[in-house]
């Protein structure tokens, strides 16, 4: 509570911090507290298990990481495509243009004529076409999968995961990464591993963490091993059930945790700063292809009707 008063000394955050604070005055828990002034959900489900074993300066340090790398790839990403887009706009506005203006004048000045220009022409305007419908269909795709996918339920959810190859990447690895953090929090507050899969299935606001940890319990009850049981989540990496299938002791597994988590966060970061340094290259590779495109279906004809002349 005096730390949140301190905090409201920069007036920006006076408001925050008093409504934090009277929400905390109520009684209300920190990770609740949190959800009520709109943070992120990946800092108030970090409170939610810094609560459990009362380490909140730790899970503030690892909030404040990720959020930092969060809004730094951001940065990068919004860069690296500043300039492409600018082009692809642009280029977007030219091939509209020589779609309305110079093809239909272009091929009524060819038609009845069997000549490589006509067919170069034909192929650019159903190009231009099928490219225009493509972005269309993509774009309403994604406005009716935003709507209907929150009320599709869990397990139809997990079948989508594991058979659309991005998002079981993104899943895969976010579910993992979570898995690791939490468990390995729990274990630093010395619970037990039963207790600490019941806490991490008692919190919904984590539904696939949720669930996996529930399918975990239901499976050590029926006598399977931990490392099988871990290895029944599909969504969960392989490095993660190998450590399962090597380690069973407690102290081991937390440290051994901590250890693939800084691991996950790692590989993702290298990941990501591999797609980045991909996507401008591509980006230009495709706005080259429409240049010459535009070029080609302008200059060929001419070419063509000056040979005739």
């Amino acid at each position: 509570m005096e730390a949140l008063k301190m905090t409201g000394w920069d007036p920006s955050l006076r408001p925050l911090s008093e409504e934090i604070n009277i929400h905390l005055s109520k009684g209300e828990t920190i990770d609740n507290a949190f959800l009520h002034v709109h943070f992120s959900p990946l800092v108030t489900n970090f409170l939610y298990f810094g609560r459990v074993h009362q380490d909140l300066p730790a899970m503030f340090k690892q909030c404040e990481e990720l959020l930092k790398m969060k809004k730094d790839y951001f940065h990068k990403l919004f860069q690296v495509l500043r300039y492409p887009l600018f082009l692809l706009m642009f280029l977007i506005a030219a091939f509209s243009i020589l779609k309305h203006t110079i093809l239909p004048n272009f091929l009524v000045l060819f038609q009845g004529e069997d000549s490589s220009s006509l067919w170069f022409m034909m192929a650019l305007d159903y190009f231009i076409n099928g490219l225009g419908v493509l972005s269309i269909t993509l774009f309403i795709g994604l406005i009716v999968m935003k709507l209907t996918f929150p009320r599709l339920s869990l397990s139809r959810r997990i079948n989508l995961y594991e058979k659309v190859p991005l998002l079981k990447i993104y899943h895969s690895f976010m579910t993992s990464f979570l898995f690791t953090t939490h468990l390995n929090s729990l274990f630093k507050a010395g619970l037990p591993l039963k207790q600490s899969l019941e806490i991490m299935s008692s919190h919904n606001r984590y539904e696939l963490l949720s669930f996996y940890s529930e399918k975990i319990i239901s499976h050590l009850a029926e006598g399977r091993t931990l490392g099988q049981s871990v290895q029944s989540c599909s969504l969960l990496k392989s490095e993660l059930t190998n450590l399962f299938h090597q380690t069973n002791d407690i102290e081991a597994l937390s440290h051994e945790l901590e250890m693939l988590s800084e691991f996950f966060i790692e590989y993702v970061q290298e990941k990501m700063l591999k797609w980045m340094l991909m996507i401008q290259p591509l980006f230009f590779i495709i706005i080259a292809v429409i240049v010459v495109c535009i070029y080609a279906s302008i200059m060929l004809p001419l070419y063509q009707w000056m040979d005739q002349i």
